[in-house]
């Protein structure tokens, strides 16, 4: 109940900002999001992280909205929830900055969130830590705060696109660098404005950071990104198995989703018989129940989805309505977005499982 009164308090407070920033004729005008942001206790610092196995928009956000605090007089340090490698590396080594300190705990310190809202994807500590903001592009999450704070989410396909549309409500233009990293975000977010959660605000941040950036040929700046994703160059199979790696508690099943895409180095089905050799003691040591991979391959338009667990199979059948293969894998299409086109089926299916109308 907690949880939810701040959260109701938190959206009410976009939308008045939202309804300020219209030119909505209020009676006495809200806070400005200047107001707002500035108006919080944050110590002498604040960190900015996002969730463990760092991708892209995780590791990028925090970098974004650091740097946006920064101009605000806000203490803001960007951190990330792991070891930075493939795509997110590679964007940071072209940006010429070096990655962030990785945080391995966040008890008692003054944080803030992006990318996610999730314990079990948060960095240790959380829990125990003052969480001042959570800035995101997902659904609500198990996080709960014993103190009001600033929750701004919005229905796009990156959070990077979230912390641009800031800039502008702030009216700050980020430097070629700045629009640089938060324009990759948003590329790897919806591959390209292709995924299903890619919006027309996606469109507008996209045309809108591009023309800020310093990046002068972008078809083949973000053909050099997919590259570095799919390399896993000195990755160990295990790295690849956690390198995108998410835990959800879905009707009280604990259950992770990795994510790790097929190409020229490795097909869909030697990667998905990689994975699944690691999947069982990676379950166990993880303490999951269940345990699902997205193994895409975009240039082939399939996905292999290899699960294990008590009851998993019943639930890939049930939630992607098909027959799993022999060896424990659902064979189905391009899959790019863990939250739309995985997420929801997996719930879907562990709700059969478990009888839930």
């Amino acid at each position: 109940m907690k949880r939810n009164i701040f959260r109701h308090i938190g959206l009410f407070m976009m939308t008045m900002l939202v309804l300020n920033a219209c030119g909505g004729n209020q009676p006495e005008q809200p806070q400005t999001l200047r107001e707002v942001l500035t108006g919080m206790n944050y110590g002498d610092s604040v960190l900015v992280v996002g969730h463990k196995s760092p991708d892209c928009d995780a590791v990028l956000s925090a970098i974004g909205y650091a740097a946006l605090l920064q101009r605000l007089g806000i203490n803001a340090k960007p951190r990330v929830a792991g070891k930075v490698v493939c795509e997110p590396l590679y964007a940071l080594r072209q940006a010429g900055i070096a990655a962030p300190a990785v945080l391995n705990d966040a008890t008692g310190m003054n944080m803030i969130m992006v990318d996610h809202s999730e314990y079990a994807q948060s960095v240790a500590g959380m829990p125990a830590a003052n969480i001042l903001h959570i800035i995101d592009h997902h659904g609500l999450g198990s996080v709960t705060t014993a103190r009001p704070l600033f929750y701004y989410a919005m229905p796009v396909g990156s959070t990077c696109s979230v912390i641009a549309v800031m800039y502008e409500q702030l009216g700050e233009q980020p430097t070629p660098t700045e629009a640089r990293l938060l324009l990759t975000g948003l590329l790897s977010d919806t591959d390209s404005l292709t995924a299903v959660t890619t919006t027309d605000t996606d469109r507008r941040i996209f045309d809108r950071l591009l023309a800020m950036s310093d990046i002068t040929d972008i078809g083949a700046y973000y053909a050099a990104t997919r590259e570095a994703r799919i390399s896993y160059e000195g990755m160990s199979d295990t790295e690849i198995l956690y390198s995108d790696f998410k835990a959800y508690e879905i009707e009280g099943v604990k259950v992770g989703i990795g994510s790790v895409f097929a190409g020229k180095v490795a097909s869909a089905e030697d990667m998905c018989r990689r994975m699944r050799d690691l999947m069982p003691a990676a379950r166990e040591q993880s303490g999951l129940d269940m345990l699902f991979m997205m193994i895409g391959d975009r240039d082939a338009n399939v996905t292999h989805l290899p699960f294990c667990g008590e009851g998993a199979k019943q639930v890939a059948e049930y939630g992607f309505h098909t027959t799993a293969t022999p060896d424990d894998c659902i064979v189905t299409h391009y899959l790019s977005v863990r939250k739309v086109e995985v997420v929801p089926p997996v719930t879907e299916g562990i709700r059969q499982w478990k009888g839930i109308d």
